[in-house]
């Protein structure tokens, strides 16, 4: 059991070896070469329905490792940075009070959730990410709950990212709303050519990203001196008979107005959860994961503030800024008496397209990873030569556009406020979700090699989070008979299924030979799906 050797498990990622695991208790052979085909009676009639083993995850390699810690970084800054131009603006009518103790809970959120994915990606680095963890923590019932939770979460909020897009472009061009659809297609299908190209996708999106942070700063550094203090913190109460009062409370609604401010607090960070889904793409997986993340974390929670303080101490002020589309647009066309807000709406731009970029390239690694592992449709984890996942990039395209299209006609004027929550609420669920499949595979697969371990820390920094969303819960009960019905009858085989597989069997071979026991190497046990 010292002698084992450590071959890829996809062919598009690191071996484990090199990403800092310890071969001494693990066997972790290469699913094309040695996997055990032991599997249940419903895996092996799927498996034939498409092929073989190897045939089936021969056409569903994604790119060999490119990706370093800076491409990492500028990922993880590409998904969330839109976050910090737009949105968050809204909950200045909870006062601003209100926003910075939410954001306090956001940023504490951000950062445990952070530590506690940096030891789960480089521990199982597969791209479905937490459905992994949730396979290897209990099963298949919660892996089909956590990965649809994530993958509506990137859908959500990448439509309407989308859609903010092709708003953002109407103003620039003064086409109005007639082209808007136009402009949705125009902006998935740039995303769709660079996606095609992965190596180009991590290059493009860390300049766009670098671009994005230096243009949260440098309006706000350049209209400094218009800056006011007493103007942030004014909020207007309307009362039960319509009657406007302004109040300098610091907490002007109270624990109500926190909690009402929350979603929008958490937008300023949102999305830096899709980080797993790059982790096949990633070389040298034990360093550059927790590079890129903690550059990420050091990068984005001091902008998400500066973003949130600054911005509302300056003209207009934080009343006007409420229902401002582009917030830093208005502070620029009122500090300098502006007469078109046109030209400065591309400072917006870079930040808009780094997160449909990145959350576009999240939402088809996703949906790649949960169909690999037969989640999903087989189809959707087809991939080119150079490792695009194609079909998942269709099908993201094809949401993105058509929820985009609902975003721009649908009678609700909230309807777009109604998709941000809604992509919130799924991303809350998978925040509650991932400390406890941290906590769960603790104990269950002590033995896991985790070139990046957050040790003593890990399991209190998962109370903490836990703690931070105590107040979250949303029901699955439509997925129980989704995942009974369909989902249960055409699991695959997958990668990350037969990782956890062989922990489990060196787990019970070791406690066996250590009662005195000894049991054949190629055993019956089968983690349930």
């Amino acid at each position: 059991m010292t002698d084992i050797d450590v071959k890829r498990i996809t062919g598009s990622i690191e071996p484990l070896a090199s990403a800092g695991v310890s071969t001494s208790k693990i066997v972790c052979r290469s699913v094309v070469d040695g996997a055990n085909s032991n599997v249940g009676k419903q895996q092996s009639s799927t498996l034939n329905r498409f092929g073989d083993k190897d045939e089936y995850l021969a056409k569903r390699k994604l790119m060999p490792a490119y990706a370093n810690w800076i491409h990492v970084w500028g990922f993880i800054v590409g998904t969330v940075i839109s976050g910090s131009f737009s949105g968050f603006n809204a909950g200045y009518a909870n006062g601003l009070g209100s926003m910075i103790v939410a954001h306090v809970f956001a940023s504490i959120l951000m950062i445990t959730v952070s530590l506690n994915l940096m030891e789960l990606a480089t521990a199982m680095p597969f791209a479905s990410g937490c459905a992994a963890y949730a396979s290897g923590a209990f099963n298949g019932v919660v892996a089909c709950f956590i990965g649809y939770a994530y993958t509506f979460d990137m859908v959500f909020i990448g439509a309407e990212v989308t859609n903010f897009f092709g708003s953002a472009l109407e103003m620039l061009f003064a086409t109005g709303h007639d082209l808007g659809i136009m402009y949705y297609l125009l902006t998935i299908f740039v995303c769709m050519a660079i996606n095609f190209y992965p190596k180009a996708f991590f290059n493009v999106i860390t300049v766009t990203s670098a671009i994005s942070c230096l243009l949260v700063v440098v309006p706000l550094f350049a209209t400094a001196s218009h800056f006011n203090y007493q103007n942030a913190f004014i909020t207007p109460i309307t009362s039960a008979n319509g009657t406007v009062t302004f109040s300098t409370d610091f907490l002007p609604f109270g624990i109500e107005g926190v909690i009402n401010s929350f979603p929008l607090a958490l937008y300023l960070l949102i999305c830096f959860e899709s980080m797993p889904c790059c982790v096949e793409e990633t070389q040298t997986i034990a360093s550059s994961i927790p590079k890129g993340m903690f550059a990420a974390n050091l990068t984005l929670i001091p902008l998400s503030w500066i973003a949130l303080v600054v911005t509302a101490g300056m003209p207009p002020g934080g009343i006007a800024l409420q229902s401002a589309m582009l917030p830093y647009s208005s502070i620029l066309v009122t500090a300098f008496q502006l007469s078109s807000e046109q030209i400065v709406i591309l400072i917006s731009l870079p930040a808009v397209f780094s997160s449909q970029l990145a959350i576009y390239y999240a939402t088809t690694r996703y949906i790649y990873g949960l169909s690999r592992g037969g989640y999903m449709p087989p189809i959707l984890s087809l991939t080119t030569n150079n490792g695009a996942p194609y079909t998942a990039m269709l099908a993201t395209s094809t949401m993105f556009a058509l929820l985009s299209i609902v975003l721009q006609y649908s009678p609700d004027p909230e309807t777009a406020r109604i998709f941000l929550v809604i992509g919130t609420i799924f991303a809350l669920t998978a925040y509650i979700v991932q400390p406890i499949l941290f906590i769960r595979l603790r104990y269950r697969l002590p033995a896991l090699p985790r070139p990046f371990n957050v040790k003593s820390f890990g399991i209190p920094v998962a109370i903490i989070n836990l703690w931070c969303l105590l107040w979250v819960a949303i029901g699955y009960a439509c997925l129980v008979p989704f995942y009974i019905f369909v989902v249960r009858h055409n699991l695959m085989d997958s990668p990350e299924k037969l990782f956890i597989r062989r922990q489990l069997d060196t787990m019970l071979r070791e406690s066996l030979i250590s009662a005195g026991s000894r049991i054949p190497r190629g055993g019956n046990h089968t983690p349930d799906h």
